[in-house]
């Protein structure tokens, strides 16, 4: 007959380790305490081939500098939000808002096959665009994707009063164009060119577009 302390403990045992929960937040001066783990999840993202990023195989530089970073973390017109450890407080993933309005041809896009241009007629300054998205290739299946996502698109629509989310995503990742699909991103067939072709390591590179309401 087992005892009631050999169950337990052989309970307790077999049962998984319980991960810490994420938090999401917005990027202050504090955190360049973290400057170089924040800079490496990022980049170790970016040259994930399985990472949240849209250019690692086609691009050989890293996404961001140490002073990038370091200037993005108080940028108040183009906030950065940070997913972390609750326990530990490592950083996990990283995503940035971008106003529209700062992108002079945002808006301006091709349609299937680059056969006519495609003018936005959504103000720019109701618009907001998805960038410097990333998570840790270690730490993903935890739904930080996710949770960075919807704490960004609810500052957006809270905060920054935007009607509209747009995000580039390179046309071959299927499986990202799918998972934005899935909170609610449409494609309406429309692609933008690679926007500078002489970093890039294939040719007829673009992003497809896609949007979401806010």
């Amino acid at each position: 007959m087992t005892s009631p302390s050999s169950s337990s403990s052989a309970s307790s045992q077999s049962r998984p380790e319980k991960k810490a929960s994420v938090i999401v937040r917005l990027a202050n001066a504090k955190d360049e305490s973290h400057i170089e783990q924040i800079h490496s999840v990022i980049n170790r993202a970016y040259r994930s081939e399985g990472g949240w990023t849209t250019e690692a195989h086609l691009v050989s530089e890293e996404r961001i500098t140490i002073e990038e970073l370091k200037a993005a973390l108080v940028d108040e017109i183009n906030p950065l939000f940070l997913a972390l450890d609750s326990e530990s407080g490592q950083p996990l993933g990283t995503l940035q808002l971008e106003p529209a309005e700062h992108y002079p041809d945002f808006g301006e896009y091709k349609k299937e096959g680059y056969a006519s241009t495609y003018t936005e007629t959504l103000p720019k300054d109701q618009q907001i665009f998805l960038g410097l998205f990333s998570v840790d290739p270690l730490q993903q299946s935890r739904g930080i994707g996710r949770k960075l996502v919807e704490a960004a698109l609810h500052h957006a629509k809270v905060e920054m009063k935007r009607a509209q989310c747009v995000v580039y995503v390179l046309y071959m990742r299927n499986e990202l164009i799918a998972w934005y699909q899935k909170l609610g991103f449409i494609g309406y067939g429309e692609k933008i060119p690679f926007p500078d072709a002489s970093r890039i390591k294939q040719e007829d590179t673009h992003f497809s577009v896609l949007r979401l309401a806010l």
